[in-house]
């Protein structure tokens, strides 16, 4: 039960109307002491943020007309000019390689500027750079946890079901049902469908031993059989999410949790899945490397699907540029 990039559309709150203020778990960050009157001023330095905000509407409208070259000097300006959302605008095309090469590196450094900007899809994209390292460490989940919650507290609900997901799951912050039911209660009042979905299962799953324990369906029983330690049921869901069935909101994100949950726990088919996510960028960074390796990892375990996307894959990075060899060699059957 997570979020993704490539989840489905979310809808922030609009200026107009203020959203019930999301549930806290960090403490804002307090203003810094305004510098002295003594200072000279700096309004010389300053851009009007009507240019700041035209420059990124002609990005915005560039991006449409597929001139990704204009859009990219035009999102760069906006930054520069002190416009967050610009900032933002360039960290996702260079995360997604729209129109320039993909680099992850670039791509974290204009999040960042987004978010301490003030930008709340900037911080949930940022989280998920620390929530999907390879081989994240704890101080990577918490880290995750708290640009979730800041991006929550800005008006993503994409931020608000993800940091939900990780109370529900004890990722990156302490385990708590409460707390998720929290931010999966915004995330729904604030246009959410993955998180009034989100809400319905673990409201339904908490009286599993009361008197709806008769009306759980196949994904409460999926949930709470994962939960419990069932990789079989971490893979379901995975193929639940990706796929959008059993009435159930497709999400890549969540998918891509529960591969990899499963993918862990040595299920192949959900490590082999995984790699697609990974090759295509769907809910998770989008990672050549990371595919192969799990294509050739469960094809050396035998998975005859796992040999043919991997195969695939490499004829198709080696046509379209030969100095992908790298990637090849040696052929890693290892998870990392």
């Amino acid at each position: 039960m997570q979020g993704t990039q490539n989840a489905p559309s979310q809808n922030t709150p609009s200026a107009q109307t203020q959203p019930a203020q999301p549930p806290t778990r960090f403490a804002p960050t307090t203003p810094g002491t305004p510098p002295p009157r003594t200072q000279p001023p700096i309004t010389d330095r300053l851009t009007p943020p009507t240019l700041a905000q035209d420059a990124l509407s002609a990005g915005i409208a560039a991006i449409k007309a597929a001139d990704y070259k204009s859009a990219f000097r035009l999102f760069i300006k906006s930054c520069d000019q002190g416009n967050p959302a610009g900032c933002f605008a360039v960290g996702t095309m260079y995360a997604n390689g729209v129109g320039i090469q993909t680099d992850p590196e670039k791509a974290t450094r204009y999040y960042e500027l987004g978010c301490s900007g003030g930008d709340a899809s900037a911080c949930a994209d940022l989280a998920q750079t620390y929530d999907y390292k390879q081989n994240p460490t704890p101080d990577d989940k918490e880290k995750a946890a708290q640009l979730y919650a800041v991006g929550c507290s800005g008006g993503s609900v994409l931020a608000c079901n993800n940091l939900a997901w990780m109370y529900a799951n004890g990722v990156g912050v302490p385990k708590n049902y409460y707390k998720a039911l929290d931010y999966y209660k915004y995330a729904c009042e604030n246009g959410s469908d993955l998180g009034c979905y989100n809400l319905g299962l673990m409201s339904n799953v908490k009286n599993i031993y009361g008197i709806d324990k008769a009306k759980l369906s196949d994904v409460d029983l999926n949930y709470l059989a994962c939960n419990a330690g069932d990789i079989q049921g971490c893979a379901n869901l995975g193929w639940i999410y990706t796929k959008g069935t059993e009435g159930v909101p497709k999400n890549n994100f969540y998918a891509a949790k529960y591969f990899q949950k499963a993918c862990e726990g040595g299920n192949l088919s959900s490590c082999n899945n995984l790699g697609v996510l990974y090759q295509k960028g769907l809910g998770v960074p989008q990672n050549d490397q990371r595919a192969l390796d799990l294509f050739s990892y469960v094809c050396n375990y035998g998975l005859q699907s796992g040999c043919d996307n991997y195969g695939i894959f490499k004829e198709k990075l080696l046509r379209t540029n030969p100095n992908y060899g790298r990637l090849f060699l040696p052929l890693d059957p290892s998870l990392r």
